[in-house]
């Protein structure tokens, strides 16, 4: 089908080209026009601005109960002279199959090309892969049209994802569409979520759903509450354990003796130590001179007793991570720091398993560590996990704050540098990326950006993420909700995209305070005690 002419071009310049259209086009829709080589080719073009081409005389708008095009026509004008438009747009190229990216000609239109709207069959170059297939994520269509844009699973696991957004923009509703495609019958991926505000339990109905069954298969949700987590003391380092028991009053020679006693129980490198070992070695250093340090260690120990912490338990990572099975890791109630000291732990624990599962230490004959295929991991609040600068986030229970190194930060940014050759991918989510380690998000490769007004945050994008280009950044403070910024590895060229609709129910949704407040008052229980929002 020959596809209808939208417009002429006008003239062009270094930055892109303006072409004359009676259609009044938004920003960021496509259009293509062909070469006249001998081998024509379609190339694909974005809108970025749009004016009149003919204003109307200032006049004509003084009296706004008089239509313009009526004084107009009074005045002898030719209605038809205020319908056209000047409409810049920038050429992203034509589609090279044998590279799989699209070329730009390093040339624009000449004046009297004949510019075309695009539709599906320029479009579906967008995506690298098909809807439906193995490796795909149907996330939603491109804005002001039915044409669906997919991501590449393969690229996005392997080289990392972010999802950036101002709250209420849809941040978390996004997160949730891409988890219910990594979780189809053609992905089947095994997920976890570090959820600190149990915002992704929604997702257990993901396991009942008729739609992401196919034959045997039926995805498994583990929602794990924040009195279930275990964190195994001997699989802390010495610095992790002091960073617990450190409320800022503990000496160096507390630590000193404290390091020693560790060195000794982990002689055994193999060998996992328990608190009361840990005690019995700190209390067996006493030499009559430090009696009051070792007390002081003794008296701070109890910070392990109970909680998170215990001599045997820990994350059975395997169990948490298996094909197509999502994992949420409910930690909200649990302080910031100690949700980065296990976010730390288990971040370790994957990257070790998938690392040495790789290189043939582990194999089989080691199944709590054995992990035979890549993973993907949904860090929530990712700039609590790795802030910008050396420290970040407040204290409290953890030994975190005061300006001390965020202990999960380190080995996020293992991961993001080196998780592609493992097969441990990471998704940042975030509502502050000015608060987000600007190295880490570099280091995403597909971006889905939403709603940014504040300006540190927009500068943050721009100076982090190589796809982001200056026009990207003018657009994020008008996208409506529910609507993103798709850009990077993940898909073919930058597109603002409208999300489809979540499976499940979303638990983000904000509270409506009023009707809340009537509808307890009528029932005579303003009081609200013992009443739960259902």
């Amino acid at each position: 089908m020959t596809p209808t002419p939208l417009g002429i071009v006008l003239r062009h310049d270094r930055t892109g080209f303006t072409f004359i259209t009676g259609e009044h086009l938004k920003t960021w829709e496509f259009v293509h026009y062909q070469t006249g080589s001998q081998h024509s080719q379609q190339v694909l073009c974005r809108v970025t601005e749009t004016e009149p081409l003919t204003e109307y005389p200032v006049e004509f708008l003084l009296d706004t109960a008089i239509v313009p095009a009526d004084v107009a026509e009074f005045c002898g004008f030719d209605a038809d002279d205020f319908v056209y438009y000047k409409t810049r747009a920038v050429v992203i190229g034509y589609f090279d199959g044998d590279l799989g990216e699209f070329i730009n000609p390093r040339m624009n239109p000449a004046a009297g090309t004949v510019i075309y709207r695009s539709a599906a069959g320029q479009l579906c170059e967008i995506n690298k892969v098909a809807s439906g297939g193995v490796g795909s994520a149907t996330i939603g269509t491109v804005t002001g049209t039915g044409f669906e844009v997919v991501l590449s699973v393969r690229d996005v696991v392997s080289q990392h994802l972010s999802v950036i957004a101002a709250t209420g923009a849809g941040k978390s509703y996004t997160v949730g569409v891409i988890v219910e495609e990594l979780l189809m019958p053609h992905n089947r991926a095994p997920v976890l979520i570090f959820d600190p505000h149990s915002e992704y339990v929604a997702l257990e109905s993901i396991a009942n759903d008729p739609r992401f069954w196919d034959g045997d298969y039926k995805p498994r949700v583990r929602i794990i509450k924040p009195e279930k987590i275990r964190i195994r003391v001997g699989d802390l380092d010495t610095s992790d354990l002091i960073s617990i028991i450190d409320d800022g009053t503990m000496s160096d020679k507390m630590k000193t003796l404290f390091g020693g006693a560790c060195r000794m129980l982990r002689r055994d490198s193999f060998r996992q130590f328990t608190r009361s070992e840990l005690r019995s070695m700190v209390d067996g250093m006493r030499d009559g001179s430090n009696d009051s340090s070792i007390e002081g260690i003794l008296w701070r120990l109890r910070r392990l007793e109970g909680g998170i912490f215990h001599d045997h338990e820990d994350v059975p990572i395997v169990d948490y991570l298996r094909i197509g099975q999502l994992t949420v890791m409910d930690v909200s109630g649990i302080s910031t720091g100690f949700q980065q000291l296990i976010a730390q732990v288990i971040l370790r624990k994957i990257f070790d398993a998938r690392q040495k599962t790789e290189n043939g230490a582990y194999t089989s004959d080691t199944p709590d560590k054995y992990l035979p295929y890549p993973v993907f991991v949904v860090l929530e609040e990712a700039h609590r996990f790795a802030p910008q600068g050396s420290g970040g986030g407040a204290g409290g229970d953890g030994g975190e704050g005061g300006g001390r190194v965020v202990k999960s930060k380190p080995i996020i940014k293992t991961i993001l540098s080196e998780g592609r050759k493992f097969g441990v991918g990471i998704c940042m989510v975030s509502q502050r990326p000015s608060k987000l380690d600007s190295d880490s998000l570099s280091q995403c490769m597909t971006q889905i950006t939403m709603r940014i007004i504040n300006p540190a945050d927009q500068e943050q994008i721009s100076r982090s993420i190589e796809s982001v280009s200056r026009d990207i950044v003018l657009e994020l403070p008008a996208l409506a909700k529910g609507h993103a910024i798709v850009s990077g590895v993940g898909i073919n060229t930058p597109t603002i995209v409208r999300i489809r609709q979540r499976y499940g129910r979303d638990r983000g949704v904000s509270k409506d305070a009023p009707s809340i407040w009537v509808r307890m008052s009528a029932h005579g229980r303003a009081g609200g005690r013992g009443w739960r929002d259902p």
